[in-house]
């Protein structure tokens, strides 16, 4: 998340790209702004958000101006400057973390839901750490672009681990190889693979030789819980030793159905995801401008939307892109805990 109320979208036009047409091709997410409405006073993104994504769909596909959203986030104190060049993925996250500020979030669990998620956690997790990942979890839950990460560390020397850690996420950021092709079921396993962390004290080894021993261990991600909207972000720009910016435009290609079910650490009923919106950035790491690829209401038709400009478009030209976000709508119903195995 970030750290500062500072944003520079490069104009309002830009933001209507990734913001009001990608948003639009996600179901759970203006479900959950309905939801989030009931019984309560409207915070005033919700409410914005909700007009200009409803308008959207009745006007099928006509690009609506999202400067409301501008004075929205204004209003909650974020910095906005018309001037300079912004970050799609950036402005996601400010967007997610104010509708969740605004509306106090409160998951609608009961007791069968919360049990659910103690047995996801419970395996290897000290009382505390349960306790407070219960606690994050339970403000967070009914997001649904809320997913939960679970990191596992082990020794190297005596095969001892460590207690789980879990951290909520919004989006899962991906490595873009320097390659002139990868995918993104390749991005996300490099993503899932262990890694030797080196220097991390282990308890084990510390108690057996008397003292404080340090040893390298292997850390290893597994998701805990799928969100209902699954948000990857494919990191493209990197600093040189120069100190210049430069941007990996490499083809990464993926699925239009994706299968998720092989990078959990429990079974799950529903795994599979379909795409619903690509955002893809053209143009130089320090400016350029987003196209929006997304599904139409109804699913059966792909359109382009790049500024005012709305196009239908196939499937072959949404697979061309050159992947800057993608966006995967589960086809559950209604979101599902995992139970650990």
């Amino acid at each position: 998340m970030l750290c500062c109320k500072c944003v520079t979208p490069a104009r309002v036009l830009c933001l209507s790209v990734w913001c009001v047409q990608a948003l639009a091709a996600m179901p759970s997410f203006k479900r959950w702004l309905v939801a989030e409405d009931m019984g309560r006073r409207r915070g005033i993104l919700t409410s914005v958000l909700q007009q200009v994504l409803t308008s959207l769909v009745r006007g099928k596909g006509v690009s609506q101006n999202p400067s409301a959203v501008l004075r929205a986030l204004r209003a909650h104190g974020w910095v906005l400057s018309l001037h300079q060049q912004q970050d799609v993925h950036e402005l996601y996250l400010v967007l997610i973390s104010t509708l969740e500020e605004e509306n106090d979030v409160r998951p609608c669990l009961g007791l069968g839901s919360l049990s659910g998620i103690s047995k996801v956690l419970e395996d290897g997790v000290e009382d505390g750490g349960v306790s407070k990942a219960r606690k994050g979890v339970h403000r967070h839950l009914s997001c649904p672009m809320l997913g939960l990460l679970r990191a596992c560390l082990v020794c190297v020397h005596c095969s001892s681990k460590l207690p789980m850690k879990y951290e909520c996420f919004y989006s899962i950021s991906l490595t873009v190889p320097a390659f002139p092709e990868c995918s993104l079921q390749a991005c996300l396993k490099h993503y899932m693979d262990p890694e030797l962390v080196c220097d991390v004290e282990c308890p084990q080894c510390s108690k057996v030789s008397g003292s404080k021993v340090q040893r390298s261990f292997l850390k290893q991600f597994h998701i805990a819980r799928l969100p209902e909207c699954l948000c990857f972000h494919l990191q493209r720009t990197s600093w040189l030793a120069s100190g210049q910016l430069q941007k990996n435009n490499s083809y990464v290609s993926f699925p239009f159905t994706l299968d998720m079910s092989k990078y959990l650490c429990g079974r799950l009923l529903k795994t599979e995801y379909v795409l619903v919106s690509v955002v893809e950035h053209r143009g130089e790491p320090w400016s350029g401008h987003f196209v929006t690829f997304r599904k139409t209401c109804g699913w059966n038709q792909w359109i382009s939307t790049s500024d005012t400009q709305v196009l239908e478009c196939s499937r072959h030209a949404v697979q061309n892109t050159t992947a800057y976000m993608l966006f995967y709508q589960r086809t559950a119903s209604r979101p599902q805990l995992n139970v650990v195995s």
